[in-house]
C-alpha cells in the first residue's frame, strides 16, 4: 500500500467522522476490535458498539466546534504478512478554539483489496482527556 493511499484514507476517514457516516468507518473494523485509551481498554465487540462509540466520539468534536479533522502520518510500518502499523496525528481544527487540539493514535492494521481494515487502535495521546469516563462507561456497557 503507497503511503498517499494511506494518508487519503484516513483523511476520507476524517470526512466521514465528521460527517456521521459511521457505517462506512465502522465497515473498516475486524471485530473484535480492541481500543486502548491511554489506561482504559475498550474492546468493541461489533458493529453496533463501533458506531456508538465513533458517534460518542462525533458529537464530542461537534460539541467543541470542531470543524475539520486534519490527519497527519508520522510513520507507516513496513508490512509483514499482510499487517502493519500507523502512527498519526489528529489536528483538530476549530474556528471557536485558539489552539488546535491533537490525539495521537497508532492503528494495527491489515490490508485486503488494497484497503487498510483497522485490528486495533492505541491512543497515545488524547485531545478529549472529558471522553475517557463516557468511553469506559460504554467499555463496561459492552
Amino acid at each position: 500500500m503507497q503511503y498517499s493511499e494511506v494518508i487519503a484514507q484516513m483523511k476520507r476517514r476524517a470526512d466521514c467522522l465528521l460527517r456521521g457516516d459511521l457505517d462506512n468507518l465502522v465497515k473498516e473494523y475486524v471485530f473484535p476490535f480492541p481500543v486502548d485509551l491511554l489506561s482504559t481498554r475498550l474492546v468493541v465487540c461489533n458493529p453496533e458498539d463501533g458506531r456508538a462509540m465513533l458517534d460518542l466520539q462525533r458529537k464530542s468534536l461537534i460539541e467543541r466546534g470542531v470543524t475539520t479533522l486534519h490527519p497527519e502520518v508520522t510513520a507507516i510500518d513496513l508490512p509483514r504478512t499482510g499487517r502493519l502499523r500507523i502512527w498519526v496525528d489528529w489536528h483538530e481544527m476549530a474556528p471557536t478554539q485558539d489552539a488546535v487540539r491533537v490525539s495521537s493514535a497508532v492503528y494495527y492494521c491489515s490490508v485486503h483489496g488494497g484497503q487498510l481494515k483497522f485490528e486495533m487502535i492505541n491512543y497515545v495521546r488524547l485531545s478529549m482527556p472529558e471522553m475517557q469516563p463516557q468511553f469506559a462507561a460504554l467499555a463496561l456497557s459492552a
